[in-house]
């Protein structure tokens, strides 16, 4: 059911939501608490080889491994003398000269040199200014090791909740999906059950009418009402039993055939031609040929008819100044698609109504007030457009509310397998 795969989507959805910020916030704070503990640790290095010149410091019972740190005297007429350390590793004599020109001409007293993987401290003195360098490859080579390996630990358990998530889901569902099961079984039960004896009832009020021809002017007009309510509700029972069976049973695609939706709209227009008549409004038309469209013939003229009874019904009354217009266009559209357009004359469906209108028993306060249906045709209309994957909304230009369908046509091989059935015929 439709609406159990939005919740377990949402429930997913949100769970993972979770899951991320609680994953996202901790391997962050991880990794700041690392970078700044470095970060104290290499200042606090740097500040006792400068207060301690002549303390050992780490590695140094290794002669051959690269010292940590080491310093250098920049003196007033820019000499470099090498204070400490033994750092064995420089790519030549102008190497001390670069990290020493970078550190003199750096804005701040600390900081780090890019490139070089090294952290510095200047200090003034009286014989000039004191760099100390400590080495930062260790802790950078750390703080990169910790964002790979951590980053996939993150991901491999973001994907393990995502799992659980997806098993948890169908739990969690299982019984609000129980529920609406039975719920929609009973409506689809009770709707066809209750199809026979209005079916009898209205029978009946018919014979009674037609055999009982001295009954009062006033019993006449009794039977009339029972007669138009028994047909009001049938017609309820049938559109609740169409979309419970939609609900039950999801429609499939096996019956399906490729059939002209030109040919079922133009059918569809010549039977409402004397509705439209009948209520003084006008009915214009204009229907592309050969418009082939795959799906339910059934279901797809229960769609047009649902489109142009609404309009029947709410288009403006002749006499208001609109005149009760109706207008009726298929046209071909671009990437493979149709477009039917219903559009009628009358006051303007406000924006934020303009989807509530496709749910089922929605009626705004103008339809409620002149009783016309019960809220269930654009309902109709719109679970037949989802089955045939068709996109279906309204707009309101030029005066007009403006609903429109829009289909996936046949490609040209069906086309080629649909002209050869009906010359077989």
């Amino acid at each position: 059911m439709k609406e159990i795969s939005r919740l377990r989507r949402k429930f997913i959805i949100y769970n993972m939501l979770i899951v991320t910020a609680v994953i996202g916030i901790t391997f962050a704070a991880l990794v700041l608490v690392l970078q700044s503990r470095g970060d104290e640790e290499g200042r606090m290095i740097l500040e006792r080889a400068a207060n301690d010149p002549e303390q050992q410091r780490i590695f140094e019972a290794v002669p051959q491994v690269r010292v940590p740190h080491f310093s250098v005297l920049v003196t007033e007429n820019g000499e470099i003398v090498m204070q400490e350390g033994a750092y064995n590793s420089f790519p030549g004599a102008g190497y001390l000269e670069r990290i020493a020109l970078l550190g003199m001409t750096a804005e701040a007293d600390d900081g780090v040199l890019d490139g070089y993987q090294l952290r510095y401290l200047r200090i003034k003195q009286p014989a000039g200014h004191l760099l100390v360098f400590a080495d930062t490859s260790y802790a950078d080579t750390f703080r990169d090791a910790l964002l790979h390996y951590g980053g996939l630990a993150c991901a491999a358990i973001w994907l393990a909740f995502l799992g659980l998530s997806f098993l948890f889901s169908h739990w969690v569902v299982r019984p609000i999906s129980r529920s609406l099961r039975l719920q929609k079984q009973f409506v689809a039960d009770a709707s066809h059950e209750l199809k026979t004896p209005l079916t009898v009832i209205t029978a009946n009020a018919e014979l009674l009418r037609e055999r009982c021809t001295d009954l009062p002017q006033e019993a006449q007009r009794w039977l009339e009402h029972i007669n138009q309510e028994c047909r009001d509700m049938r017609s309820l029972v049938e559109s609740l039993l169409l979309l419970a069976r939609g609900d039950v049973r999801p429609e499939r695609r096996e019956g399906w055939q490729t059939l002209s939706f030109s040919d079922l709209l133009t059918e569809k227009l010549l039977i409402f031609e004397p509705l439209f008549y009948q209520e003084g409004k006008t009915l214009r038309y204009e229907v592309a040929e050969h418009v082939l469209v795959r799906g339910d013939a059934s279901q797809l003229g229960q769609l047009v008819k649902a489109l142009l009874e609404n309009a029947v019904k709410y288009a403006a009354e002749p006499g208001e100044g609109k005149g009760g217009r109706v207008e009726v266009r298929l046209e071909s559209a671009h990437r493979g698609r149709a477009r039917l357009w219903v559009n009628s004359e009358g006051e303007p469906i406000p924006k934020e109504k303009r989807t509530l209108i496709f749910q089922r028993f929605y009626r705004d306060d103008r339809a409620r007030a002149s009783r016309k249906g019960y809220g269930l045709g654009l309902a109709i209309a719109g679970e037949i457009a989802r089955n045939h994957r068709a996109g279906i909304g309204v707009e309101y230009r030029d005066g007009m509310n403006c609903f429109y369908v829009s289909l996936r046509t046949c490609c040209e091989k069906e086309r080629r397998g649909w002209k050869r059935k009906g010359e077989s015929m």
